[in-house]
Order: C-alpha cells, then structure tokens, then sequence
C-alpha cells in the first residue's frame, strides 16, 4: 500500500491541506494535486509557496521545484477554497549518483498578509524507471 502524502497548517480558524493526487511520481508524470483552504475570514492569505527540496542524509540539499500561487482577494462567499496545482518533474528530481539516502521533500508555505508564515512538508517519491 503506498504511502499517504499529508501536509496540513492550521492558525486559528484557518486549515490548509495539500493532497497530492499520487505521492509516487513517475517517470513522465507530473506531480498533481489540490490546495483545500478552509475557514479564511479574518485574515487573507496573501501568498501559497509549494517547494520541492532534496533532503539528503537527513540535510536539506537543494530546491529542485518551486511553484507559487498569489491568491487574488478575500475568500468568496464560500468559507472552503480549492486550488489546483501541477508541477513538472525535471532532472534535478532524480537522486545524485553516491548519495546514501535522498528523499524529495514538498513543502507548503503559507504567507497571511499580516506578514506571518508557515509551512509543513513531507515526502514524495520519484521513481525514475522508464
């Protein structure tokens, strides 16, 4: 059974969930998913950073991926926002030759527009076999 991708941040009265459609990427495909904003009433959301970084024997290596979506406005009338994303793997995804252990990382950065910031992240898999 393949592993769940989960990142979540809550402030306040404000959950954000990434789901990631497959956490197992593979050669040709692109990493897909959905951004659930729920609960944005008071504070806005100014800016979502999605990042795909190398974590290699345990220590953040390099970003190989960034996708940022600036988010236009305050929540319509619904209180749940649903945004969509598509990032293109590319070579820097596959591990580097006499690396032990390397891990892709993706990372969710959430920036209120009273300057505030948060992120969490965990694990996705690049299987380079063609």
């Amino acid at each position: 059974m393949a592993k769940k991708f989960e990142s979540s941040i809550e402030v306040k009265s404000i959950k954000i969930d990434t789901v990631v459609d497959h956490p197992i990427i593979e050669h040709g495909i692109n990493l897909s998913g959905t951004i659930y904003i729920d609960g944005v009433h008071d504070e806005s959301v100014e800016n979502i950073k999605l990042e795909v970084f190398k974590l290699t024997n345990g220590e953040s290596s390099k970003i190989v991926s960034k996708h940022s979506i600036e988010l236009v406005g305050a929540a319509a009338s619904k209180d749940m926002q649903m945004i969509p994303f598509e990032i293109m793997p590319d070579e820097r995804w596959i591990p580097d030759n006499n690396e032990e252990v390397t891990k892709l990382i993706l990372r969710t950065t959430v920036l209120f527009e009273n300057g505030s910031e948060y992120n969490d992240e965990d694990e996705i898999h690049f299987d380079i076999e063609e």
